[in-house]
């Protein structure tokens, strides 16, 4: 009867042995599945702020290359507006070359194509008498033929300038050369604003015998150097 009760003992403390291990196993199984659990969230969760920093990183080139062909596009168009630019003023100045010249046929104005602009040059004999600044009428006709193509075919600044010979004068009107050539080209400008020019566009301006077209003291370069010129600016 010992015996017996000996092997229940021992067949109930095998059992229970059993049953611990058993219950480790399963707490030691569960420690794994939470484990793997936050491994699989931590694994997620950098995939995600991968895939975002992909994101980010592609907005950034597509802007930069945005970026990159306005710069271009801006580029392109400052190139074409550099190189039709100097288009628009050579074709002005062919044009007002082009409608002054039948009156340079006609010997009644000497045209230049200068760096300025365009240079248009009137003999003083042809305006005015001997030391006065007051216009003939027989120069009307011409100045009204220039003041025609100025105002009707140009939008650009005119200089008006005097000029005399070497030839010093004194008189109760006109203490010197300067006082001179600075009347007469402001009676050229006040002919021109009365036929329409507009009054901003212009400046008269007196350079007595300081710019000679001709160097010396002989009738002829007097004569040459005795002027008024139009400075079209381009």
């Amino acid at each position: 009867m010992n015996t017996s009760l000996g092997n229940k003992r021992l067949a109930s403390d095998k059992a229970g042995y059993q049953k611990g291990d058993d219950a480790e196993e399963e707490q030691s199984g569960r420690w794994l599945i939470s484990y793997a659990d936050l491994i699989t969230t931590l694994m997620v969760l950098f995939l995600a702020l991968y895939a975002l920093q992909l994101a980010k990183n592609r907005e950034l080139e597509i802007k930069t290359l945005e970026r990159h062909a306005v710069k271009e596009m801006k580029g392109a168009a400052s190139a074409d507006a550099a190189v039709a630019a100097p288009a628009a003023p050579d074709a002005a100045r062919r044009q007002l070359l082009s409608l002054l010249e039948p009156l340079r046929e006609k010997q009644q104005i000497t045209i230049s194509n200068a760096t300025q602009g365009v240079e248009i040059a009137i003999n003083a004999k042809v305006l005015f008498n001997s030391g006065d600044a007051r216009l003939l009428p027989e120069s009307f006709d011409v100045l009204n033929q220039v003041a025609v193509v100025l105002r009707d075919h140009s939008k650009n600044n005119i200089l008006v300038e005097g000029h005399t010979d070497s030839l010093p004068i004194s008189t109760a009107k006109y203490e010197s050369n300067w006082e001179l050539s600075s009347a007469r080209a402001g009676a050229v400008v006040r002919f021109f604003a009365d036929k329409g020019i507009e009054a901003h566009r212009m400046a008269a301006i007196g350079r007595a015998d300081n710019f000679p077209l001709i160097i010396g003291d002989a009738p002829a370069a007097r004569a040459a150097n005795r002027r008024v010129t139009i400075l079209v600016e381009y």
